[in-house]
């Protein structure tokens, strides 16, 4: 079950998300959450949006966040301020282990920040409150889950610190198990279905709608979107690749306990039939790397596939349906010299594709998947809509 805090806590007008995948997140929850209207990206690991606080249900559908806090106040040196956090936290709940979760915080800072809060709670009473000091500052999701204690959370923010307590973690164990328990399992460089269910939050589809993944390899685009209640399709030129996929939407049905809505077969990415309203694929998963490539391997190894891009985006141009949107991966490679080489997808206009902006911030493409590669190998993502 994931962790939440009474609603009285959790609703605000600024929430703190502590994103699981960089700017990738930022726009997940951009294209998501609705009633955004102000997004502010203080520190890397944080996202700090402005929202009407009955949006705080929406929130908690974003797979790219690792847990959000509702910003309660703004530090800048007034001990007064963590007094009143501390008097408006213990208002409502009980207090007897605390743990203060820093992302990008000085460690003389977050010594001080410390002790101000544990004096605030002794003064209000809890005497016997005790320290839960997470290695690396840091209090993580599943920790959170596992642990009795109220975990605050703090970051740089306009020349103080924000703090606000940990409001709800998700309970990610069910898609950890799908990943590597379904026949044919999640390996360390394939996508995870976390990544999946953030990608097909991007795609903007509602339970019922029709959904395409033309290189399902082994399904978990699809699997996802099935437990999402989409009216799946997966297409894929390896028949070995298909009947993988259609070994594990069985499991993932029977798991489920529910009938889901999928289809899939052998075909070919650059010519299929049907009208579709949403698309979120990705063709091409490079190799696992021993070494770290020359810059000239990485080009050859990301430029191979290009051909294959360019033909299939057109291809998945003319079947979504007008207003709908193309979510598609990239590889992404890191070089001997320090560069980086990835796959750009360029003159799309020319085929009635436009990169899709939320509105609240603009996000140059491709946006790049933070914290999940391995060390060379890496994630980008576009997001178009046909217009």
């Amino acid at each position: 079950m994931p962790y939440t805090l009474p609603e009285a806590l959790r609703g605000a007008e600024r929430l703190a998300l502590v994103v699981a995948f960089g700017r990738l997140s930022v726009l997940e929850a951009c294209s998501t959450v609705k009633s955004v209207t102000k997004v502010e990206v203080p520190c890397e690991r944080i996202c700090v949006v402005e929202l009407d606080p009955s949006s705080v249900r929406s929130v908690v559908k974003l797979a790219g966040i690792h847990k959000f806090s509702p910003l309660l106040t703004h530090f800048q040196g007034d001990e007064a301020v963590i007094r009143q956090l501390v008097q408006r936290i213990t208002n409502k709940i009980d207090v007897s282990r605390l743990a203060l979760s820093a992302y990008d915080t000085d460690e003389a800072d977050y010594e001080v920040l410390v002790r101000l809060l544990l004096d605030a709670f002794r003064e209000a009473g809890f005497k016997k409150i005790r320290l839960l000091r997470p290695k690396g500052n840091e209090l993580f999701a599943d920790q959170v889950l596992s642990r009795d204690a109220l975990d605050l959370i703090t970051f740089p923010y306009k020349g103080g610190y924000g703090l606000g307590p940990t409001a709800w973690v998700p309970d990610v164990a069910p898609m950890r198990e799908r990943g590597v328990e379904k026949p044919v399992p999640h390996s360390g460089i394939s996508l995870s279905p976390r990544l999946a269910q953030l990608l097909l939050n991007l795609s903007g589809l509602s339970p019922g709608q029709r959904l395409l993944d033309p290189f399902c390899g082994s399904g978990t685009i699809i699997s996802e979107g099935a437990l999402m209640s989409l009216n799946c399709v997966g297409i894929d030129s390896n028949p070995a690749r298909v009947a993988q996929a259609k070994r594990n939407l069985a499991w993932v049905e029977k798991q489920s306990g529910r009938t889901l809505a999928y289809h899939v077969e052998t075909g070919d990415a650059r010519d299929f039939q049907g009208r579709f309203d949403g698309i979120v694929t990705e063709p091409i998963l490079l190799p696992r790397f021993h070494s770290t490539p020359s810059s000239q391997k990485a080009k050859q190894l990301v430029n191979k596939p290009s051909r294959v891009y360019s033909e299939s985006l057109y291809s998945m141009a003319e079947a979504v349906r007008k207003g709908g949107r193309i979510v598609i991966v990239v590889p992404t490679l890191k070089t001997a010299d320090g560069s980086e080489v990835l796959l750009r997808l360029e003159e799309t206009e020319s085929i009635g594709l436009k990169e899709f902006q939320p509105g609240h911030v603009r996000f140059e493409y491709p946006v790049r998947v933070a914290f999940e590669s391995t060390r060379w190998l890496g994630r980008a993502v576009y997001v178009f809509e046909r217009v």
